[in-house]
């Protein structure tokens, strides 16, 4: 994994990171009918929990990548070269 690699999963995952906010709030913002009031209706639960699901995702694989791409550079920066990957 290069640097580049790095910046263009990074951004890949913040767009996750939008989206899955975006999905997790859309029904509120669009008012989405309750069944009665105070309790959720099957379609914004369902959203709500796919939303979170993308949102924790999109955040544990973009904090992944930051240390990885940090690691990289890291290393490039005190020994001139990348450390060798590992397999």
């Amino acid at each position: 994994m290069s640097l580049r690699d790095g910046l263009q999963l990074g951004s890949l995952f913040v767009l996750g990171l939008l989206v899955g906010a975006w999905v997790f709030i859309s029904p509120w913002v669009l008012g989405y009918p309750a069944t009665s009031p105070g309790s959720w209706s099957p379609s914004m639960l369902s959203q709500a929990v796919v939303g979170a699901v993308v949102t924790v995702a999109s955040a544990a694989a973009l904090v992944a990548v930051i240390g990885r791409t940090l690691h990289l550079a890291l290393a490039s920066r005190g020994q001139g070269t990348p450390p060798a990957e590992q397999r």
